[in-house]
């Protein structure tokens, strides 16, 4: 595989992150809300989730329409060109899904036991502007500067069980989740230096490297041109006996009126310890090629040309166990109830892969009938177009809700830089 094809296909793959969202405060008193903060009150005395799965995505950089053209059949394919021109420095394309077997809580009086089982799966690229440049246009247009070019990418998908508690004290409700975690898959880049220059004098071309990435049955290496990547959805592997971790979930809630109630949770607090064949890739030094030009190196049909090239970026490869944190979310929230409205604004801050994210969300959902109908609005970086929609219907001890956080998406997805959507089930008896 060309170095090209590599990255376009780690810029697919990553697709789309955001973490629990404002949809869920929609669903106080009911199993899924305690997704969101564990210490929110459960109604009845018996609570369960029956399934659910909740996908979501997007990017802080471009939208596809943004980095993609249509040849004369109408294909789409990745115009570096356009994407050049519409980067930022750095930019993000994330992935985050979860899938929700069984979550069943049980009340008694000031006490609520909560448990459940998930699969759950994140990814990230950050690339640079740099790259991009660099694959659009070849090196002939930065002879003498000093490119970043490395990739950052990492993935972590793993099965969760928890025993959970609730403890309700006048108006104060506190929560805690205690969770084994079982880590499945997983890429974790450890540094990501790659700076290329092209020698001005001699037109040379100079790799300076400190590029480490770890991995669990994820990638594997073979060499430049050959590197595959296998990953798979929702999996029992190594479920109980291999990559374990462990992780809690805090929360408290007040309720300051009978109409009015504010909370806080921080969430998946904890590591995961790899050491299922745990690879570790690393790339360090310094190394220089005559050359002319990059790309035409990479797509020349001659090999001698490619892997001389190649062979001076020398990969070590090594088993060794790492450990990795989780992706912990924090999040203050506030709910307002009057008649048959419920008013909520939720302000969430999270760590992906050791890179902070905000978002701040508002919502507004109205009971009629058997129905609860709503509409949120999600900003976050580079995205001001979160515009959502959520329904739920209640049918006896039964409901089913389904939420999306960007409706626009749905009319314009090639325009839109974030995706989601949220389906489960629940019963209270």
């Amino acid at each position: 595989m060309r170095i090209t094809s590599i990255i376009i296909s780690l810029f697919i793959f990553s697709g789309i992150s955001f973490g629990q969202d404002i949809s869920l405060m929609h669903l106080k008193g009911y199993m899924p809300a305690t997704l969101l903060n564990p210490a929110i009150p459960l109604d009845k005395k018996i609570n369960a989730s029956l399934g659910a799965i909740s996908v979501s995505g997007g990017t802080n950089g471009p939208a596809v329409n943004d980095i993609t053209s249509k040849n004369i059949d109408g294909q789409r394919f990745l115009d570096f060109t356009k994407l050049q021109n519409n980067v930022d420095v750095t930019n993000d394309i994330f992935l985050n899904y979860d899938i929700r077997t069984l979550d069943i809580g049980f009340s008694f009086g000031k006490f609520s036991l909560l448990a459940g089982h998930g699969f759950r799966s994140s990814s990230n690229l950050k690339y640079t502007k740099d790259l991009v440049g660099l694959l659009a246009f070849g090196n002939a247009n930065y002879i003498g500067q000093t490119l970043e070019i490395g990739p950052t990418i990492d993935v972590i998908s793993f099965n969760e069980v928890y025993l959970g508690v609730q403890k309700t004290s006048g108006k104060f409700t506190l929560g805690l989740k205690a969770k084994l975690l079982y880590g499945a898959s997983n890429i974790s880049t450890e540094s990501s230096r790659l700076q290329f220059t092209t020698n001005a004098e001699y037109y040379q071309l100079e790799f300076n490297n400190d590029y480490t990435i770890r991995s669990s049955s994820l990638l594997r290496y073979n060499s430049l041109d050959s590197i595959t990547v296998n990953y798979s959805n929702f999996t029992f592997d190594n479920f109980f006996y291999n990559n374990k971790g462990l992780g809690i979930d805090l929360g408290v809630h007040f309720q300051v009126t009978d109409h009015w109630n504010i909370h806080a949770s921080a969430l998946d607090i904890g590591t995961i310890k790899w050491d299922f064949f745990p690879r570790k890739y690393s790339s360090k030094g310094s190394f220089s090629f005559d050359g002319v030009d990059l790309v035409d190196y990479l797509t020349d049909s001659t090999l001698s040309v490619k892997d001389t090239l190649l062979d001076l970026i020398n990969v070590t490869s090594e088993l060794e166990t790492y450990s990795t944190p989780l992706n912990s979310t924090f999040s203050v929230g506030s709910t307002y109830k009057y008649k048959k409205w419920n008013g909520n604004i939720l302000y969430q801050m999270r760590n992906r892969f050791g890179f902070r994210n905000h978002s701040l969300s508002l919502s507004a959902v109205r009971q009629v009938a058997i129905f609860d109908l709503g509409a949120q609005y999600t900003i976050s970086k580079n995205n001001f177009t979160g515009l959502g929609i959520y329904g739920k219907i209640r049918l006896g001890p039964f409901s089913a809700y389904m939420a999306t956080d960007n409706i626009i998406s749905i009319f314009k997805p090639m325009d839109s830089k974030s995706a989601s959507i949220r389906l489960g089930a629940t019963i209270q008896i």
